[in-house]
């Protein structure tokens, strides 16, 4: 609450101190008046006629010394957002908004799972089981294929994504290829 108070004071102190030196610019010339309203018009003034934003100066400094308390105390508490109240906050995107800028959704590999006791599949359900194989990594493949095409060249954390995806892609085939291969000759 101290906080909020010093905030409050700093921005009051401020406009008393654009007020008393747009009033003082204006007492020397009608230009004067409007150049403080432009970027760095009161730089240049209080620079040119430093007795006459002498009057402004003290409201500056308080500003500053209110700004410090604010920042002091605590500042704003995240708790008195109400939409910020679950204390989690949303990701920053690095991405801008475009062409094919939405989020890619993760390929996993397949997932290979070992039972416990293992037991000898037939030829024929191994020759089975490697079509399937064969046939989700052709699958996984025309995917890889499309994200490759709406990749953006300067997308350095998509093409690092996509290299790992199209590493693993290419050893899941490697491996079922030669599978494959062994099944042909057992046959």
């Amino acid at each position: 609450m101290v906080a909020l108070l010093c905030l409050i004071a700093g921005l009051l102190c401020g406009v008393v101190s654009r007020i008393l030196l747009t009033t003082a610019a204006f007492r020397i010339s009608l230009w004067w008046g409007v150049g403080v309203f432009l970027p760095f018009g009161p730089l240049f003034f209080r620079l040119s006629y430093p007795v006459e934003a002498a009057n402004s100066r003290i409201f500056r400094l308080a500003t500053l010394a209110c700004i410090f308390f604010f920042v002091a105390f605590g500042g704003i508490k995240p708790g008195l957002y109400p939409h910020k109240m679950s204390g989690r906050h949303q990701p920053v995107t690095r991405s801008p908004p475009g062409y094919a800028s939405e989020r890619p959704v993760p390929i996993t590999p397949m997932a290979i799972s070992t039972p416990m006791v293992r037991l000898t599949p037939s030829l024929n359900e191994r020759y089975a089981a490697n079509a399937r194989q064969l046939e989700q990594l052709r699958v996984w493949g025309e995917q890889l294929r499309l994200r490759k095409k709406d990749l953006r060249p300067n997308d350095a954390e998509g093409n690092r994504v996509y290299a790992i995806d199209f590493s693993m892609y290419n050893n899941a085939l490697a491996r079922a290829t030669a599978e494959r291969n062994s099944l042909s000759v057992e046959r």
